[in-house]
């Protein structure tokens, strides 16, 4: 599988075009892994239609960002003189080194490069930055940024499958631990050291491992809590493969009974069937949720069912579009999002089915490849 950061990059210089720009300012961890795939980069990155392309980082981080960067981006440093922010500039290239704050650093990029009309993505500055953008009369992208993120390259959906494949692994060698009657805790540890065992990133968000009634929290925290009886399993997970993330969650009875609560299963796989069965380019982002509340008003459940339909995914784990009662706009081909109904029952029990899927110019594909009923 090859990885084209370089195409991130590409379009986000025609996004710059396009809106008549001469550069992007990127704020936010994930925007500047999209661009570049830096694991964990920190600072700014400046994306120019002419003059290159610019991470300005710390002088703690410079070394780690310059060797994950790709060859035609240029990392720079900022320090400013006092204090701790000016030790190791030995460790860094004079003509790398920028004297003052990030946003010194960054005005030094758009002079450098006579950058005159500038968009960012505000949706990721801080009070601060917002002060120094709005000086720069810099125009706020973030619709922008999040629409071109929403659709997929073909390389970018082999990437998302690569973490669908991860977690799936994973997942199946934390089943096997509930054979050993362990705590929640103990089934997420499974999981993720089997994610690292296959090199994954980490885990796409904190995994949620739920017995019994915690099954009913739709973001429990895994505790010590053992699986000492038969009862629920709930478990919400996913992997980070080189930046593209995964989502998925299976709902399972075990132990011996359960042919009620297996039902109950069925019913929100068949709540879900119907939502994907809706979606398909042109179609309103909140009919595929109606089409799964529907399923599940015939149990009168509808009124446990606190959360969207589902949601996008790619290098963050929630992202554009979201599909829920109140989502404005349409699916398109190319995008990737969740289709997760479920219900919650406090103190009782709570059943969620979770798949990715991908928009195409039919319909909807199943990314996920596991079984919805977990035997």
């Amino acid at each position: 599988m090859e990885l084209r950061w370089d195409k991130n990059r590409a379009k986000l210089r025609s996004l710059a075009e396009r809106l008549q720009l001469d550069a992007i300012i990127l704020m936010g961890a994930p925007n500047i892994t999209y661009a570049t795939g830096i694991r964990e980069p920190t600072g700014a990155m400046v994306i120019t239609r002419g003059c290159g392309d610019y991470i300005m980082t710390s002088v703690l981080d410079y070394n780690r960002v310059q060797f994950m960067a790709p060859k035609d981006v240029e990392v720079k440093a900022s320090y400013r003189r006092e204090g701790e922010a000016s030790v190791g500039t030995e460790m860094v290239p004079s003509s790398d080194l920028l004297q003052g704050e990030l946003s010194d650093a960054i005005r030094w990029v758009l002079s450098r490069c006579n950058a005159k009309s500038v968009g960012a993505d505000f949706s990721w500055v801080t009070h601060d930055m917002y002060r120094v953008l709005s000086s720069l009369e810099a125009k706020d992208v973030s619709p922008d940024i999040a629409k071109l993120r929403a659709i997929k390259d073909d390389w970018e959906i082999e990437a998302i499958r690569a973490s669908i494949a991860a977690a799936e692994t994973a997942f199946r060698d934390a089943v096997e631990v509930l054979e050993q009657n362990p705590t929640e805790q103990e089934v997420e540890a499974a999981f993720y050291s089997s994610l690292m065992r296959q090199g994954a990133w980490g885990e796409a968000f904190p995994t949620i491992v739920a017995f019994y009634e915690h099954t009913a929290l739709p973001h429990h925290t895994p505790t010590s809590t053992r699986l000492s009886r038969p009862g629920p399993v709930l478990i919400d997970f996913g992997a980070n493969m080189t930046g593209y993330m995964s989502d998925t969650t299976r709902t399972l009875w075990h132990g011996q009974g359960g042919a009620e609560f297996r039902k109950l299963i069925e019913l929100v796989a068949e709540a879900q069937a119907a939502a994907i069965d809706v979606m398909g380019p042109g179609v309103e982002l909140r009919d595929p949720d109606m089409a799964s509340r529907k399923v599940l008003a015939r149990e009168r459940l509808d009124g446990f069912y606190n959360h969207g339909l589902g949601h996008g995914v790619g290098v963050e784990i929630h992202e554009e579009p979201y599909l829920s009662p109140n989502s404005k706009g349409t699916l398109e081909p190319g995008m990737v999002v969740t289709a997760e109904p479920g219900f919650y029952i406090p103190g009782v029990h709570g059943v969620r089915v979770e798949d990715m899927v991908l928009i195409t110019n039919k319909g909807a594909r199943f990314l996920t490849t596991l079984s919805r009923i977990i035997a």
